[in-house]
């Protein structure tokens, strides 16, 4: 019940299951660009993220009636966008590619006149290796690497998204890690 004590998450939650469409959207809103980014980077763009999108929603207020407010409703959000995105690779027979450099993109295409057309190939063949080494390593590692170096998690967020133990994540990423530079070491000794 919506009282003066509600937070706004309380009010917002209340209002979907209710189903009033202006909360709706308001919910929709505040996570659009996160759920946004989680997909992009953890599926790249060989997927339609605009679909998954719209499935993370239609799971999120299919499940608000669930939500027990045992953690952050960020926290909820981000391990059913995770859970549709494993769905997603599960469906698939091959691994897909990933897109990792997604804001650096922004950054490097703002200064083109600073780097040279070597330099320029030099770092799409890097950006490349890293994808394929990405694409190399197993979900519950591609996950928790793209999630800690590249959305900026703690092992600690990511344990709660991933119902995982702190120590689970933290050995997903080592190993994570390990395999991806082991790869990149390869490459760099062609």
């Amino acid at each position: 019940m919506i009282n003066e004590h509600s937070t706004e998450n309380e009010v917002l939650i209340e209002g979907c299951i209710k189903g009033d469409r202006q909360y709706q959207i308001l919910l929709f809103r505040k996570y659009k660009n996160t759920v946004y980014s989680l997909i992009y980077k953890t599926l790249g763009s060989s997927y339609d993220v605009d679909d998954i999108i719209q499935q993370v929603f239609i799971r999120i207020f299919n499940s608000l009636k669930k939500f027990k407010g045992l953690s952050s409703l960020d926290t909820w959000v981000y391990r059913i966008t995770t859970k549709v995105c494993i769905d997603q690779l599960r469906k698939k027979y091959r691994k897909r590619q990933i897109s990792i450099i997604n804001s650096s993109e922004t950054i490097d295409n703002s200064f083109p006149s600073e780097r040279s057309p070597l330099k320029e190939q030099e770092h799409q063949e890097l950006r490349q290796q890293i994808e394929n080494g990405l694409n190399k390593l197993s979900i519950e590692k591609r996950l928790v690497v793209s999630m800690f170096e590249m959305e900026g998690f703690s092992l600690q967020d990511i344990a709660k998204i991933l119902k995982k133990p702190i120590g689970t994540v933290k050995s997903r990423l080592f190993h994570g890690r390990k395999e991806l530079a082991q790869h990149l070491r390869n490459f760099i000794e062609e």
